[in-house]
């Protein structure tokens, strides 16, 4: 081989060469090709599932009070304390039912000597009755006092169970592990419950939430009571992902009959601590 045909072949080697390294993309430019093919390619795209805006609300508010008259001896709790069930909330003074409860016991008493008295008149006249001795409106007006004995036996017996059940209600306790929201009373307050039961607390249940949001009647008919759904809690930039069950889908009444109807979803969930009602939340819905 000459020395023309060898130049020949290296000039061609080189061209060669220089078309493989044009074709292979720059490391500097490679990161933003991939990133512009995967914007426009459907393969590259990570959908987002779709969510519902929503907020969190309490779970078992109720009102508390109590079915008795008194006046508030003790608070045990105050607003946003975590309790759990059974825990003393509030107490009333003892001492009248106290003693309403031990004089109804004395009644009682002396109504259970009486009664049996009364039944031992009726067996002696019923005695004397069959030998002939007592006449018959006797016998009858013993058996009668003899029943009227044993009615005020039971009228007393009632009072004193009564009064039992009043003294157990002068202390309230949580009915479930709970969370104090409010508390309505003071310790020396009059309580009266002979009208309407006054609100001495407002509690929520401490181991359970509800995110609350609305759907449309598609949304809804996909849907189950029971069902496992993600919920999203908290503003964007600080979000709690949890899992929860679907325990209500309510419809929402409409004002006007023209108006579409809307559902309300309620998804039960576990709170952490520091959550609290009408906190931000999404609830995710699965394809």
């Amino acid at each position: 081989m000459n020395a023309k045909t060898m130049n020949l072949h290296s000039m061609t080697r080189k061209t060669k060469g220089s078309a493989v390294a044009k074709s292979i993309p720059s490391p500097i430019l490679l990161p933003l090709i991939l990133s512009l093919v995967g914007a426009v390619s459907p393969a590259f795209a990570v959908e987002e599932p779709q969510t519902l805006d929503g907020h969190l609300a309490w779970a078992g508010l109720i009102r508390l009070s109590t079915p008795v008259s008194g006046v508030v001896s003790e608070i045990a709790v105050q607003p946003g304390q975590q309790v759990e069930k059974g825990a003393v909330l509030l107490r009333l003074d003892r001492k009248p039912l106290a003693d309403r409860l031990a004089a109804a016991v004395a009644i009682r008493s002396g109504l259970v000597r009486a009664a049996a008295e009364a039944k031992r008149d009726a067996e002696r006249t019923q005695a004397l009755y069959d030998r002939t001795v007592a006449s018959e409106s006797e016998r009858q007006e013993a058996l009668i006092k003899q029943e009227q004995a044993v009615a005020r036996l039971n009228e007393a017996r009632a009072k004193a169970d009564l009064r039992q059940w009043e003294l157990g209600k002068t202390t309230l306790t949580a009915p479930y592990p709970a969370r104090i929201l409010s508390v309505d009373t003071a310790v020396g307050e009059t309580v009266s419950s002979e009208l309407n039961a006054p609100v001495l607390l407002r509690i929520a249940r401490a181991d359970q939430m509800l995110v609350v949001a609305n759907a449309s009647p598609d949304v809804a008919s996909q849907l189950s009571l029971g069902q496992k759904m993600n919920v999203l809690v908290g503003q964007a930039s600080d979000q709690a992902k949890v899992q929860g069950k679907l325990v209500g889908i309510v419809s929402e009444p409409q004002n006007n009959q023209n108006a579409a109807l809307n559902y309300r979803l309620q998804v039960q969930i576990k709170p952490q601590k520091d959550w609290i009602a009408g906190l931000p939340a999404k609830i995710e819905l699965s394809d």
